[in-house]
């Protein structure tokens, strides 16, 4: 299994990583020395997909798509961040 992974993110002093393995895009974070992580898992566009398999592109999901998967999951990592820094100060 190939495994892509992206550039480093923080916030709030947290490190974030992504990671794409099959149809499944990560996000991991270290919280106050405890990991987090969540994943979603992301069909690519059929014409992507056949294009991929046909070596014609390097993955089967567009820059586009590739982007506005990192976004969400960025959206995600901050509201876990956000809850448990909370969560950890009450």
């Amino acid at each position: 299994m190939k495994i892509q992974t992206f550039q480093k993110d923080e916030y709030e002093g947290c490190p974030i990583y992504y990671r794409n393995f099959q149809d499944h895009f990560e996000y991991l974070t270290i919280i106050k020395g405890e990991l987090y992580t969540m994943h979603l898992t992301v069909k690519p566009h059929w014409i992507t997909k056949t294009l991929f398999r046909l070596k014609l592109e390097k993955t089967p999901y567009s820059q586009q798509q590739t982007k506005a998967i990192i976004k969400q999951l960025r959206r995600l990592a901050q509201t876990t961040i956000e809850f448990i820094l909370d969560k950890k100060k009450k």
